[in-house]
């Protein structure tokens, strides 16, 4: 989408992208990086030393000029969806790699899924801290964008009077996502700040991933309309309702090892609260 948001911002530039998720072969990652030495701007993530010639450091010594840029992760409206890594990575789902920490813990805890569904109320939200993560992720985003000379506490504030602006905890909406490129480039100075930008123009390609609901006890905290389907991965992904999501999320859980689904952050204290 930010490649996207370029080509609408400055229709007279050429714009070059790749996401780095599909760059571990090396071969790819040198031929990658000799296209960028020919580049006047190259905008990124930072890359891990796995990425080779693609490093943060190693690129910077090879491209004109390297600006850096977080990616917008924000869990305030999904503050129960996680990941359950392992050593085969990441356990796949009925809704790719999102799975549920409290269907996580109902299944080590012994509860079966209709036992399970119960656990999705205001108190248990309350207790595992979801009430209080918009103002966490808020001020974790922030400091985040501040490292790279970016406000996006003001941006986030816009957004949130329209209601919730995040697909799942890492797929922002495009409409808000065209104010984040926006900010980039007034940083860099490739665009002024009069620049017009049409969010509409943007095609909003993270819709078709998988996304969780805005659970009602939290959509009721926040004032945003709630949700109780779970959508499949596809522009129309089929969507399903708790029970169906529980049955598949505990078929899953049942191939991955315990100690797995332990280390996954809260569910430890989900499984004694339960106990």
């Amino acid at each position: 989408m930010l490649a996207a948001a370029l080509r609408h911002l400055i229709p007279d530039c050429e714009v070059e992208h790749h996401d780095l998720s599909m760059l571990h072969d090396p071969g790819n990652q040198h031929a990658v990086a000799e296209a960028y030495g020919g580049c006047d701007h190259v905008i990124s993530v930072r890359a891990a030393p796995e990425f080779g010639p693609l490093q943060d450091d190693v690129l910077a010594r090879r491209v004109k000029a390297l600006h850096f840029f977080p990616g917008l992760v924000f869990g305030g409206f999904h503050p129960d969806t996680v990941y359950v890594p392992g050593g085969h990575g990441m356990l796949p789902g009925l809704t790719q790699h999102y799975h549920s920490r409290i269907a996580i813990g109902g299944f080590l805890a012994g509860r079966d899924e209709v036992a399970t569904a119960a656990l999705y109320n205001a108190l248990v939200f309350g207790r595992l801290g979801y009430f209080d993560a918009y103002a966490r992720e808020r001020a974790l985003a922030g400091w985040h964008f501040a490292q790279d000379g970016i406000a996006i506490e003001p941006l986030i504030d816009r957004w949130r009077e329209r209601g919730c602006f995040m697909h799942s905890t890492n797929h922002p909406m495009a409409w808000a996502y065209s104010d984040v490129a926006v900010a980039i480039c007034r940083r860099i100075g490739l665009i002024d700040a009069t620049a017009p930008a049409d969010p509409g123009e943007i095609v909003d390609d993270l819709a078709m991933h998988s996304t969780h609901p805005v659970l009602p006890p939290l959509a009721a905290r926040l004032g945003v309309p709630a949700q109780s389907q779970f959508k499949l991965p596809g522009h129309a992904g089929r969507q399903v309702a708790l029970e169906e999501f529980l049955a598949a999320e505990f078929e899953a859980f049942a191939t991955a090892p315990r100690e797995d689904l332990l280390a996954v952050p809260g569910v430890p204290e989900l499984v004694a609260m339960l106990a």
